[in-house]
C-alpha cells in the first residue's frame, strides 16, 4: 500500500525554498513603494510651487503655506495635503530670499524624517533623494 502525502524532508524543503523568495521580494517591495511615495510628494510638491506662482500672478506676492494653517493652502487653490490622516509626508513651504522652497517630511517607515525640498525654479534637493 502506498503512503499518499507528503515527507518531512519535501516540507522543509517546500518551506526552504518559499523563505528565500520572500527575503527576495520583499525588500524589493519595500523599495518600489518608498520610490511611490517620493513620487507623490514630488507631485504634491510641484503643485504647491504652480499654485504659489497663481497666487503671486495675483497679488505680486508670495504665500507662506504652513501646514497647520488652512487659510493659505485654500488662498492658492489647494487642499492642505497635512490633513490627510494617511499621508506619507508633512508639507510645508517657506519664503525667503525672494522665493520660496517647499519641503515634504518624510513621517515614517525606513526613511523616517527624511526630506524632499523644491524650490520656486523647480530645483529639487533634501536629504532623500531615491
Amino acid at each position: 500500500m502506498k503512503n499518499k502525502g507528503f515527507t518531512l524532508m519535501e516540507m522543509v524543503l517546500t518551506v526552504i525554498v518559499i523563505a528565500i523568495l520572500v527575503s527576495i521580494a520583499v525588500p524589493s517591495y519595500i523599495n518600489t513603494v518608498e520610490r511611490a511615495r517620493a513620487r507623490e510628494a514630488r507631485a504634491t510638491l510641484d503643485s504647491m510651487r504652480a499654485a504659489e506662482y497663481m497666487y503671486s500672478a495675483e497679488r505680486r506676492a508670495f504665500i507662506q503655506l504652513d501646514k497647520a494653517v488652512d487659510g493659505p493652502w485654500e488662498a492658492c487653490g489647494l487642499e492642505n495635503p497635512n490633513n490627510n490622516a494617511r499621508r506619507s509626508f508633512d508639507y510645508n513651504l517657506t519664503l525667503g530670499g525672494g522665493g520660496f522652497t517647499g519641503i515634504a517630511t518624510r513621517l515614517d517607515g525606513p526613511n523616517a524624517l527624511e526630506t524632499i525640498t523644491m524650490d520656486q525654479d523647480g530645483n529639487e534637493g533634501g536629504t532623500w533623494i531615491p
